[in-house]
């Protein structure tokens, strides 16, 4: 990691002291005004019982087994924390070592984030790795073994797929491994769009390693 880092510093276009001062001093004035505000927050939410039950919610229905109308009102539930956030109280407000503002801070940006992990999870209609959708399951026969998705790769490259060579119910299962590795196989991308995450896919490079299908027995 180390080389990388000094090779990213060594290339960089532009060192801090190129940059103008006033984009520091305007960083600085907004942070400053949003702790003054955060400050003087005082509504009846307690942050720290409204990150806990946001953690509730979160592993209650956002966690290993996920289905859909769950993670719709886990949606709801959380643009109601958000919405709850603006009417926080700051618990404590001394000058000095004072971790309340800095919470109050992250708990936003968590609100933030459990919106991204939601309404990607449930954009996500798939069966894959550790976190699936029971009804989506691909149903993968008992006796099927990941190597032999590999023989039916190389062979769907030729574009001669010999299907007599498969049990059928393992080449019915491949077809659609194959058929959900065209839908799903992406990364997710979120960005911050009109006060929430809208979310977007970027194909995953399979150029060097072919995807396979796990097995957990």
């Amino acid at each position: 990691m180390s080389p990388g880092v000094l090779n990213y510093v060594k290339n960089v276009p532009h060192a801090a002291e190129d940059v103008p001062e006033t984009v520091y001093t305007a960083s600085v004035k907004k942070w400053q005004e949003s702790y003054t505000n955060i400050n003087s927050m005082n509504g009846n939410e307690n942050p720290y019982a409204l990150h806990r039950e946001m953690a509730e919610e979160m592993i209650s229905n956002v966690l290993i087994v996920r289905e859909n109308e769950k993670l719709k009102s886990t949606l709801d539930k959380i643009n109601e924390f958000e919405s709850r956030w603006k009417n926080v109280k700051c618990v404590d407000t001394t000058d000095w070592s004072n971790p309340v503002p800095s919470f109050i801070n992250q708990l936003w940006n968590m609100i933030q984030l459990s919106k991204i992990i939601t309404k990607g999870a449930l954009l996500r209609d798939e069966f894959r790795g550790s976190h699936y959708k029971p009804e989506f399951d691909l149903n993968q026969p008992s006796d099927f073994r990941p190597e032999t998705y590999l023989e039916f790769e190389k062979q769907k490259e030729t574009g001669n797929i010999q299907e007599d060579a498969f049990a059928p119910e393992h080449l019915a299962y491949m077809k659609r491994f194959s058929e959900n590795n065209i839908k799903w196989l992406k990364t997710t991308i979120a960005t911050y769009q009109n006060g929430g995450p809208d979310i977007s896919y970027e194909a995953v490079d399979t150029s060097l390693i072919a995807p396979r299908p796990r097995k957990y027995d």
